[in-house]
């Protein structure tokens, strides 16, 4: 966003922020209609009420969320919250944190902190308990969670992020996008909402964005059967199953300095796991999750999916398979105005 842009809008965000950190807590978790202050989104009022009828639509018994320009491949309900919590507890431990930039310090001493694509909100709680000192904010389209269980710190809006981020210039110092992978944001999409990241982060803070590329290493026939159903399923929904491979120089291209990856490996298969082998259960349970899309996307049928299933069961018992996991980051520049 370019600084006349920027400067003409500063006044409007700067008046309504005040009013805007107070309502964060407020927010009902019951609410279907999310009532805002700023007063360029009230002009669009269409994007800002989702009846409760219309918010989601049952498919073979998994609920999935309809919203505005919203591609997410993956169903929206508790089974698939446990599922997501897993993978962000998994990757606690395959990255010893839940973080990767170098926020320890500016967290300890208190921050403002956005997690976009909170989930079953197991990262949004688990950090707001880590770092008492600092405030955190969840955002997500829809809720998956119970929010009275959130410590004091946090807090969480309800919102479609895939238009806007509903917040003023320079209001966070760390924003941490959760699972920006192949399967939620169209190329044009992930573009605007990186701007939308950079506008909301201030001078000298950092962007964080985790994801995983659309492939498995060492992949047995079965294995390799499923991402070739997967990607074809993500191409369905206009989706680019390479596009995590991009952040990297999209970061740079904001203008974001000191852009570092850091990737570590996911082991699927039973005699690398631990923890009770959720590694290579969670594996199947992802699978589970897109089979209502894969068979409406490629046309599948059950039996026909549920072979596939099976020969990766039996390839997670005998072959060395693995997805990389990728986090990256950067700051934004000090002197940015």
């Amino acid at each position: 966003m370019g600084q006349v842009s920027s400067k003409k809008n500063e006044g409007k965000y700067s008046k309504e922020s005040n009013q805007n950190d107070r309502n964060i807590r407020n927010i009902n978790k019951d609410q279907t209609r999310v009532k805002r202050n700023l007063t360029k989104y009230e002009k669009n009022e269409a994007y800002l009420t989702i009846s409760v009828l219309d918010a989601h639509r049952f498919i073979e018994g998994r609920r999935f969320c309809i919203a505005k320009d919203f591609t997410y491949t993956f169903p929206n309900d508790n089974q698939e919250a446990s599922r997501f919590n897993d993978s962000i507890k998994l990757m606690k431990q395959l990255f010893n944190s839940n973080y990767s930039a170098p926020v320890e310090k500016l967290l300890s001493h208190g921050a403002k902190v956005l997690e976009i694509g909170t989930g079953g909100g197991f990262w949004l709680a688990d950090m707001s308990k880590s770092f008492p000192m600092s405030t955190f904010l969840g955002l997500d389209i829809s809720t998956t969670f119970h929010q009275e269980c959130l410590p004091e710190n946090c807090a969480f809006l309800e919102y479609n992020y895939f238009d806007e981020i509903p917040f003023p210039e320079k209001t966070f110092d760390y924003v941490f996008q959760q699972s920006i992978s192949s399967s939620k944001f169209r190329d044009n999409q992930l573009d605007t909402h990186l701007r939308e990241i950079f506008r909301v982060v201030k001078p000298g803070g950092w962007i964080e964005i985790f994801g995983t590329p659309t492939e498995i290493v060492n992949a047995g026939p079965a294995s390799k059967a499923f991402i070739k159903l997967v990607r074809k399923c993500y191409q369905f929904n206009g989706l680019d199953p390479s596009i995590v491979h991009a952040y990297p120089n999209k970061l740079r291209s904001l203008k974001i300095k000191n852009v570092q990856v850091v990737e570590t490996q996911y082991y699927l298969s039973h005699h690398n796991t631990t923890s009770d082998n959720k590694e290579s259960s969670l594996l199947l349970a992802t699978a589970e999750s897109l089979r209502v899309m894969i068979k409406m996307a490629v046309g599948y049928t059950d039996e026909q999916y549920d072979a596939i299933l099976r020969g990766m069961a039996i390839e997670q018992k005998t072959l060395n398979m693995s997805v990389r996991c990728i986090r990256i980051f950067g700051q934004k520049e000090s002197n940015f105005t």
